[in-house]
């Protein structure tokens, strides 16, 4: 069965039930962690190191029987067990078919993977097997968002009032972690108050968490060194992961390359701003269009490329990520920039 992030409360019982296991997938890592941590209490209220298990790929690739391993072996504590399987993608397909056929005991399999292809043997084993819960992450759009804040002020016991969410939706970003630290910084400032006003957020949150990540991206894209430095400083200073930030990259440049696409089949801009634009970005639309002029689908496929790579050293090199995060800055940067004369 296919989901949306938003309908894994409402599945709890069939999670719980029904399934054997479920995929997370999806370019936003945010996301899926955030998904993955919310269907672990429904399989074990209470994790432990004999009912909750992590493998990685690479122990996985390392110790091919592993999974199969666990899965034959119960919680010596009692009670049901999971094992999350990271960083998945599809040379573990098989792994995973194997362990959904042949593994009768009532552990959990929940699996989490970047963006993956619909052609994708992963992919396609889960959404095509009954037992198998799949659930595809994109970035937060705006509805999101506000699903997001009011229902997460809700589990942890706030109200809010509608000019309260309104004015969160508006000043805080698609990123679901930087969303998620903002909201914390209001509860604590509340003290014993359970109830959000418009005034508690005006002096809270300030309008620049989305702000300066659109100033990195425009930065980054219109080739101004100076800027996208000053912003990637800020970001990491507000403790935003790295591989976070290649995701914020590529999903500006993936806009790009659809308004490139829209461009060539001689959609107006004030449509393709409208497509591509969330509402408190409108004030961008003429630098999103010089962008999407400038830029050809060769070079935005080559900077997309590039984040790809960045976000895989951050995670298979021992360099500091931050360090390739600002070498792959420099390198776009220097391309838009270039693009500009």
């Amino acid at each position: 069965m296919k989901a949306k992030p938003y309908q894994i409360e409402a599945l709890k019982a069939q999670i719980q039930k029904q399934y054997k296991g479920a995929l997370i997938y999806g370019p936003d890592f945010s996301v899926t962690e955030d998904c993955a941590e919310q269907i672990i209490p429904f399989i074990i209220p209470k994790k432990d190191d004999f009912s909750f298990i992590k493998i990685t790929k690479s122990q996985l690739k390392e110790t091919p029987t592993l999974l199969l391993d666990e899965g034959n072996t119960v919680s010596l504590l009692g009670g049901r067990k999971l094992i999350w399987l990271k960083d998945a993608d599809n040379t573990l397909a098989q792994a995973v078919e194997d362990y959904i056929t042949y593994i009768k005991s009532d552990t959990f399999l929940l699996i989490t993977a970047d963006n993956l292809l619909k052609s994708s043997a992963l992919r396609v084993f889960c959404e095509n097997n009954e037992s198998v819960l799949t659930v595809a992450c994109y970035a937060d759009e705006e509805k999101d968002v506000r699903f997001l804040i009011q229902n997460y002020l809700k589990t942890k016991g706030y109200t809010v009032s509608e000019n309260a969410l309104s004015l969160l939706q508006s000043r805080l970003n698609e990123n679901r972690q930087a969303t998620k630290n903002e909201l914390e910084k209001l509860i604590t400032y509340l003290g014993e108050r359970k109830h959000v006003e418009e005034k508690d957020v005006v002096e809270v949150i300030s309008d620049t968490s989305s702000a300066t990540a659109d100033m990195l991206v425009f930065a980054v894209a219109n080739g101004q060194h100076k800027e996208a430095d000053n912003a990637l400083r800020i970001l990491f200073l507000n403790g935003e992961n790295p591989v976070s930030i290649t995701r914020i990259l590529s999903l500006h440049f993936n806009k790009l390359l659809i308004g490139a696409d829209l461009v060539s089949k001689r959609v107006s801009g004030e449509e393709i701003c409208k497509k591509l634009l969330r509402a408190n970005q409108f004030r961008l639309k003429e630098q999103l269009l010089q962008q999407v002029y400038k830029w050809k689908k060769e070079y935005l496929c080559k900077t997309l490329q590039l984040l790809l790579e960045a976000e895989q050293q951050t995670k298979t090199t021992g360099m500091p990520a931050e360090l390739i995060v600002e070498r792959a800055v420099t390198m776009i940067t220097g391309l838009g920039k270039r693009l500009n004369h």
